[in-house]
């Protein structure tokens, strides 16, 4: 099954490790030589440049995404808040767009120190970081972005084996954010999770899967870039994941039923990290910029992020799409599924088998902080 998340060029089937980067050869690699030549070559020129400042850090930044839409808004923020707050002490020169690395390569490439900074999807690493992926074990979670921010800081502070976990990855993680919450589009009517029987759907990880497959659903894993022509064709009948994505891909054009899940949020922060030895070597003032840019990104995307979900839906109900809130019961039915319980056990298994110590209490850890959150917004 892939297990992979959405919104990027592509899903994995399995764990890619990122050795072909250092072949000479490899396409990444060339990429990356090429860039950096015209990195220290427009570098230079600025040096020549009378009155031209210089950093007294520069760093790269690896991503997956382009400067815009939800990703790009909360990556650029924190890349443009950085700067700020070190008064231009410290530049980032990014490389969108997947155009040094693609986003299952990242991990491994800023533990090389192929780049200084990168973009982390944890739910392409399934093994290598198995503990942090237990956040997709809790489907229903807080609505609104600052109790979302909240459970994830706690989550970190609480449960340090998750932030453990990214050190044996050569890395320290330096900001965080979330995707929209789940929705489904779908081919044919769908206004409530009953309709999701008899239909083929699609969704990004084996968890989700399972519990699609407690609707009555067919589940089926089908490669991120395959998605839109599998759903236009009809060999799917919806796809199955966050909002945002379906939107920005157009998939809810040819699927035009959408039926969205504010509660259901797809639990999975996104990660940047730096190089735990270029982190190591930064002065406690250069770490505070990143903790304060990291504060100061947070609330300018939230500001962002507390108005897309309700975008989307204008949008698509100006273009004449059917789009229907899932009901309190449904959500219910949902998060009661067996699958739910199923899929803890299964990754506490897993968790054991690969050595950790007492996983089951990081899942009973981050139910209470994820369920306090919850609470939260509902009071």
């Amino acid at each position: 099954m892939t297990t992979s998340c959405d919104g990027n060029d592509n899903d994995n089937d399995n764990e890619v490790f990122p050795m072909p980067l250092m072949n000479p050869q490899s396409l990444p690699w060339r990429r990356l030589m090429s860039a950096a030549a015209f990195t220290l070559t427009l570098g230079a020129g600025l040096a020549a440049t009378p009155g031209a400042v210089t950093a007294a850090e520069t760093l790269t930044y690896a991503t997956n995404t382009a400067p815009n839409g939800l990703r790009g808004a909360a990556e650029k923020g924190f890349l443009d808040a950085l700067n700020e707050v070190s008064g231009g002490e410290i530049e980032v020169v990014p490389y969108w767009g997947a155009s040094v690395m693609q986003g299952d390569e990242i991990l491994g490439g800023v533990s090389n120190g192929v780049a200084d900074m990168g973009y982390i999807n944890i739910n392409y690493y399934p093994n290598r970081l198995l503990l942090n992926g237990a956040f997709q074990l809790f489907p229903a979670g807080p609505e609104n972005y600052a109790d979302i921010m909240s459970v994830y800081h706690a989550v970190y502070d609480r449960v340090p084996e998750l932030s453990e976990e990214f050190a044996r990855q050569g890395q320290h993680i330096i900001y965080i954010y979330p995707y929209l919450p789940y929705a489904g589009v779908f081919r044919e009517p769908v206004t409530s999770f009953d309709d999701f029987r008899g239909k083929r759907v699609r969704a990004s990880s084996q968890w989700m899967l399972n519990l699609l497959g407690d609707l009555g659903a067919t589940p089926v894993s089908v490669p991120w870039s395959d998605t839109y022509q599998s759903l236009q064709s009809g060999a799917i009948d919806g796809v199955f994941t966050n909002y945002d994505s379906l939107n920005r891909t157009g998939m809810d054009e040819v699927a035009p039923n959408i039926l969205t899940s504010r509660r259901l949020w797809l639990a999975v922060p996104m990660i940047l990290t730096i190089n735990q030895r270029k982190w190591d070597a930064m002065s406690e003032e250069m770490r505070g910029w990143f903790e304060q840019a990291a504060a100061q990104a947070e609330k300018t995307f939230g500001e962002y992020y507390a108005n897309e979900f309700d975008r989307i839906v204008e949008v698509q109900k100006e273009a004449g799409y059917t789009v229907t809130a899932a009901s309190a019961d449904d959500i219910e039915k949902f998060v009661s599924l067996p699958a739910v319980e199923t899929n803890r056990q299964s990754w506490i298994q897993s968790a054991e088998d690969a050595g950790a110590e007492d996983p089951a209490r990081i899942i009973e850890e981050m139910k209470t902080i994820i369920d306090d959150g919850s609470a939260a917004g509902d009071s």
